[in-house]
């Protein structure tokens, strides 16, 4: 049924009113019309007085403040069940109740996310489309939690290989003779290989094979630097990678490829037992790669800012890893061996040249096909800022996943069913596509950017789930250190302890809104369903359960040493969906998972990440604990009318990274410095930016939170805010080798595949350069650091502008 209208609920209620009024009116003027009393004329024997009929004017001022009392309670019921509805009648703005979270929630939500719901939690493999039908059906049974759920389909043509008919392969040939020494099959798969666009038939005879590890940016390094490999006869050699989708998309290797020129690629697949994934902490630099790589007129087109699209294809094979050995090790090649950080095991595969005896005949046959990949979306309606909302966002076919949303989704149901509803909108979605470069995350995104620089608040990754029993894992937004650190100390550990309670020897540093959030959680412990002794000093002293905060301090404690603390949100990973929206859009993103130890060394700029293995001993408690921290984060994120997005631990890391960026880079900048200026002044902007930043948390923790206009403005500026840190399209080449992401101050850096460093546009200027550069690459210098110098100014008068908004009465 329709909602009606401010105006016809007014209308409604006066005219019910009104109809309520008359008949009473009318029946009881009847009455006493009937009974008054006659009187017998009597002959005038006195002098009468003139009669005074009280009685008509006694009625008449009872029907008329009847009327009155009619109408006025008519407003009143108008005006409570107004403030009921919308709650944001003008007439309460200073109300108190409109700003009161529901703290209860908080529990009830927790207590109904149980262990018993994640028992024999399996993993099994179906067809995308399948996952979308039975994420679709599930979801529409929750009709009255869901506003609405769709599910549709993006369009792409993929490259797959032709039918047995057509033999696709290797052929080792003697070079002299021309005969055929060896035969090497395409490994048998149903997968489709990638776009189209990027994939060819073809026929190559190749005399030169090299192997590139995964093909990253540091991986071609290595190979060119260290045994300065000349790559002149690119349209004759074949490269070959191994493949593992949670380093580098295959994709992405394709491109790789073809940034190169090679004829040929080859792709296999080689996981070792345990093996864990490693980096030579090599790669290019921007000069080198300005010098050697560019052409004259790739140069004039990137300082212009033009794009430099190319269509060109490349042939592509997967052979199985045994073959892949056979041909490195068929013929007395003195070729160099791997760096060990490639393999933790001695390995035959050499890194490659020249084939002195013998050629690669390279075959294959491709075939276009159109597929559809599915995307499910369901959409929970928030009720005081509807058009505010936040995402969740998981891959089809992931049944652990599913479970984890369909347990949220429950929980809430349940919570709506009592009368609570969101203050926020929620929206769950379900993609598909993530093995083809994310292609149905990046199309809605593209699809789509309007509503999400307007009204998106905050999207959350599950990533890669639960692969370990003991520590979250989270990447993303520094402006979530304060959400998840709160919501990471309202989980109870799932793990088991000697000792049930603990004292707490190395507290995180704390923002002023957590301490206020202990306080206010100890202060409200009932409404929690908190047991809470009535002895004040018993109060102090007890003790809690280890929560989940308390695993990530044991945890970071044991990597980086006693004396030093991590945020509990680390740097954005660039292969994570959460990476989309925030280095492209500017929204704030999380990844989150459950890991065993996360995979981080010392070094600021290079983090590695652990591999994706799906552990079958994963325990109910861990997963109910994943979902529990998950919903935890959603709640303040949808509930609490001020968003908890601290801005100083944004501020905080900037000013680390800051200082250890300078240090880093130090010899490098003195190069530079005719250009770039000397890193003083890098530190003074940056250092005002850092200002403005605090100065404007100053102003948020100062404003009144009873006052729902103050609020809604400061509100404004968070959602804002990470958005000030996105290049527009005219800076779109500040980072030609990947123009998806555009975040100014966390990114990938030139050479670096999966890996996010401060400062990306300096980085591919400052890092390798040993001597001054060659009059072009001043002039880049230059450009990259006047666009930076520029964006950054912008952005603190903007936040100047927003404190002297917000200071204003």
């Amino acid at each position: 049924m329709r909602q009606l209208d401010t105006e016809e609920k007014a209308v409604l209620l006066l005219s019910s009113a009104d109809d309520d009024d008359n008949p009473t009116t009318q029946t009881s003027l009847k009455v006493q019309h009937d009974n008054f009393p006659v009187v017998a004329k009597r002959p005038k024997t006195y002098q009468r007085r003139r009669t005074t009929n009280t009685h008509p004017m006694y009625f008449f001022i009872f029907i008329l403040g009847s009327f009155i009392f009619g109408c006025l309670s008519g407003v009143a019921i108008m005006v409570y069940r107004m403030s009921q509805d919308a709650e944001q009648s003008s007439s309460f703005i200073n109300s108190p109740h409109l700003t009161k979270v529901d703290l209860s929630i908080k529990t009830k939500l927790v207590q109904s996310i149980t262990k018993t719901n994640f028992v024999n939690l399996t993993r099994s493999i179906e067809s995308e489309n399948d996952a979308a039908n039975r994420v679709e059906q599930n979801w529409q049974l929750s009709s009255k939690l869901f506003t609405r759920v769709n599910k549709f389909s993006y369009d792409v043509t993929l490259s797959k290989y032709v039918s047995s008919t057509q033999w696709s392969g290797i052929k080792l040939i003697n070079r002299k003779t021309d005969e055929e020494i060896m035969k090497f099959n395409l490994l048998t798969t149903d997968d489709y290989l990638t776009f189209s666009s990027l994939i060819k038939s073809g026929r190559i005879d190749a005399n030169y094979i090299y192997y590139v590890n995964y093909g990253r940016h540091e991986d071609f390094a290595y190979l060119l630097k260290t045994n300065q490999i000349q790559l002149k006869n690119n349209d004759k050699t074949i490269i070959f990678m191994r493949r593992k989708s949670t380093i580098i998309s295959q994709t992405e290797q394709i491109r790789q490829a073809l940034a190169y020129g090679f004829a040929g690629l080859v792709l296999f697949d080689y996981d070792e037992i345990n093996s864990q994934i490693t980096t030579t902490n090599d790669r290019q630099s921007f000069s080198e790669k300005w010098n050697n790589d560019f052409s004259e007129k790739d140069r004039q087109q990137l300082l212009d800012g033009t794009s430099n699209e190319d269509d060109r294809q490349i042939s592509v094979l997967i052979l199985s890893f045994s073959d892949v050995e056979k041909i490195f090790t068929s013929e007395t090649n003195v070729w160099s061996s791997c760096p060990s950080e490639w393999h933790n095991t001695t390995t035959s595969l050499k890194l490659g040249g020249l084939l002195q005896s013998s050629k690669l005949r390279f075959i294959t046959f491709m075939e276009e096909v159109p597929v559809h990949l599915p995307v499910v979306l369901g959409y929970i309606r928030g009720t005081l800022d509807p058009d505010h909302f936040v995402m969740i966002g998981y891959q089809l076919g992931r049944k652990q996943q599913e479970k984890v949303v369909q347990e949220i989704i429950q929980a809430y149901e349940n919570q709506f069913k009592n009368g609570w509803k969101p203050r926020r909108s929620l929206i769950f979605c379900a993609w598909s596509g993530l093995s083809y470069d994310q292609h149905t995350i990046r199309q809605w995104i593209s699809a789509n950017y309007r509503l999400i620089d307007r009204n998106l608040i905050a999207y959350i990754d599950l990533g890669n789930g639960i692969i370990g029993n003991s520590t979250i894992n989270l990447h993303g937004s520094p402006l979530f250190q304060q959400v998840a650190q709160r919501a990471a100390d309202t989980i109870v550990s799932p793990l088991v302890h000697d000792h049930t309670c603990h004292n707490r020897q190395s507290q995180m540093p704390m923002s002023n809104a957590h301490i206020h959030h202990r306080r206010r959680r100890r202060r409200h412990g009932d409404e929690h369903g908190q047991h809470m002794q009535s002895n004040e000093h018993t109060e102090e002293t007890e003790c809690e359960p280890h929560k989940l905060l308390d695993e990530w301090m044991r945890a970071s404690k044991n990597r980086i040493g006693l004396n030093k603390s991590l945020s509990i949100v680390q740097m954005i990973d660039t292969d994570s969906s959460a990476s989309l929206f925030q280095l492209q859009r500017g929204i704030p993103s999380i990844l989150i998972e459950m890991t065993d130890e996360q995979a981080l060394t010392n070094n600021t700029f290079y983090l590695q990440k652990s591999p994706a293995v799906f552990n079958n001993e994963i325990q109910p408690e861990v997963v109910a604990a994943y979902t529990q921290f998950i919903s935890e984060i959603v709640r303040q994120l949808i509930d609490e009318p001020l968003i908890p997005f601290n801005l100083t631990d944004y501020a905080n890391l900037i000013e680390k990274q800051t200082n250890d960026y300078i240090i880093h880079y130090e010899k490098e900048y003195q190069l530079l410095n005719a250009y770039l200026g000397d890193s003083n002044e890098m530190t003074k902007l940056i250092s005002d930016l850092i200002k403005s930043i605090r100065q404007l948390q100053t102003r948020i923790d100062q404003a009144s939170k009873n006052n729902y206009v103050d609020i809604q403005l400061l509100n404004e500026k968070l959602i804002q805010f990470e958005r000030l840190f996105i290049n527009d399209n005219s800076l779109r080449q500040i980072n030609p080798m990947d123009k998806t992401y555009k975040h100014i101050l966390f990114g990938p850096a030139f050479g670096l595949t999966n890996t996010i460093v401060p400062y990306p546009s300096l980085s591919n200027i400052l890092f390798g350069i040993s001597n001054y550069p060659k009059t072009e690459l001043n002039d880049v210098s230059k450009l990259y650091w006047s666009k930076f110098r520029q964006h950054i100014q912008l952005i603190t008068r903007t936040l100047n502008g927003f404190d002297g908004l917000l200071s204003n009465p």
